[in-house]
């Protein structure tokens, strides 16, 4: 079998598990509305909300985002000067530089995407307790949606002495996998942030502990297991419907450390769900450009 076969093939496998979640998701959600006699004004914001949504992150997907880099505090002054005639938001964030903290500045330096949520940063009561808003129509039909740690539904949620937006790439990777391998459209980042925090897997000053990914996953209906770090066991485990969890070092997504998602591969290399940046999860990636970043990596199944 050649490897277009298997990866068409390993497409349409997984095409038929989703459908069958959401035919289940579908219905319990159908005679949920039947059991209130009634349609919220809710449903109705979260499908006008569809639309700005798909449009944000399409904007965004042109920003260009280069290699991350260690920024201090004279450099990110510096820089921040420099971007604040790009734009109205960027002028605004630069005019209240001494309200933010300097971790989120030197974050939005090294992804402009970023911006919308710095500029609404100052508005949002931080830290918020809980996401606005839970998972649009679309990302719930998504094989894997991509979800982002900085989005404004639950970017601005505490997550242990930080906000989800800078330290919850964790729960966010995470969420995704639950999303995609249970139909659990509950289990939204800002659910696994404090899941992950009421259990005591955020460390301080560390950011999320690896064994949320492990211990933290079984607890939550996954079954994980870690890989070697290779490129053939990491292609096989995406063939069986595997998605893979990564924690990578400094380089091409982070100046410290990171997690990331691998969903599939194709002939190009390895596709990622970047929870921190939409044009790096817009191209695949090779396994020699991942593998001198990665440090640990888990595939998982589904335990329910």
């Amino acid at each position: 079998m050649t490897n277009s076969t298997q990866i068409i093939r390993r497409k349409k496998l997984r095409r038929k598990r989703r459908r069958a979640l959401l035919r289940v998701a579908v219905l319990t959600g159908f005679l949920a509305v039947i059991a209130a006699g009634l349609r919220t004004a809710g449903d109705y914001l979260q499908i006008s909300r569809l639309g700005r949504e798909d449009g944000r992150i399409q904007a965004a997907s042109t920003v260009t985002v280069t290699k991350p880099e260690e920024r201090f505090s004279s450099q990110i002054q510096k820089d921040l000067k420099k971007s604040a005639g790009m734009s109205k938001n960027a002028e605004i964030i630069y005019e209240n530089r001494d309200r933010y903290p300097e971790t989120l500045l030197s974050a939005y330096l090294n992804n402009p995407e970023m911006e919308d949520f710095l500029a609404g940063y100052l508005d949002a009561g931080i830290p918020q307790s809980t996401a606005t808003e839970g998972l649009t129509a679309q990302e719930q039909q998504q094989e894997f949606p991509l979800l982002l740690q900085w989005d404004k539904r639950w970017g601005y949620v505490s997550y242990g002495g930080s906000i989800i937006g800078l330290s919850g790439c964790g729960p966010t990777c995470l969420s995704m996998v639950l999303i995609s391998l249970t139909g659990q459209t509950d289990q939204t980042p800002a659910q696994v942030a404090s899941f992950s925090e009421a259990s005591g897997y955020y460390v301080e000053g560390s950011g999320t502990a690896w064994s949320l990914m492990t211990e933290g996953a079984s607890r939550l209906g996954l079954s994980a297991r870690e890989l070697s770090l290779d490129e053939s066991v990491m292609k096989a485990a995406l063939d069986r419907g595997e998605p893979i969890i990564c924690t990578v070092g400094a380089g091409d997504f982070t100046t410290q450390g990171h997690f990331i998602l691998l969903y599939d591969y194709n002939e190009e290399g390895f596709l990622v769900n970047d929870p921190n940046c939409i044009a790096r999860s817009q191209q695949a990636w090779t396994f020699e450009r991942l593998r001198g970043q990665i440090k640990n990596l888990w595939a998982y199944t589904s335990a329910l």
